[in-house]
């Protein structure tokens, strides 16, 4: 089964896409995150492309395990997700996803501005990645 991993933020949205069979996942990209009707669309599109069986989605938990203040807004977003898809929804604790991109990123060739582009989907990554190796 196919599984899109959504790093979701204030400004940016982060996508990798990976197979539950292989345990393996690759960053798709990012997207600003705009208007939630638009978020919508483009991982509906996604999920058909990719034949998505399931959606897995970072959620920011603070270091002792309680909520972050973006805690909220993922919830808004998983919520509004879920009345629109079909496809099962589960929350992954993304604690230190970004610090793996950033450590990821370094790979990359240029500037710090060239590498940020690629941060959320890293983070996507890292995020299918731990939902793989607990599941």
């Amino acid at each position: 089964m196919k599984v899109l991993a959504v790093d979701y933020g204030s400004k940016r949205i982060g996508l990798a896409v990976g197979n539950s069979m292989t345990r393996v996942a690759t960053p798709l990209g990012q997207f600003a995150t705009g208007n939630i009707q638009e978020a919508l669309a483009q991982i509906l599109k996604l999920v058909g492309e990719f034949e998505i069986g399931h959606i897995v989605v970072g959620y920011p938990l603070h270091a002792d395990g309680s909520p972050s203040r973006t805690c909220g807004q993922v919830d808004r977003f998983v919520n509004f997700l879920r009345k629109r898809i079909a496809v099962p929804v589960t929350l992954v604790d993304e604690k230190l996803s970004s610090v793996a991109a950033e450590e990821m990123s370094r790979d990359i060739p240029g500037d710090f501005r060239k590498r940020k582009t690629f941060l959320d989907a890293l983070a996507a990554q890292v995020i299918l990645q731990k939902y793989f190796e607990h599941s």
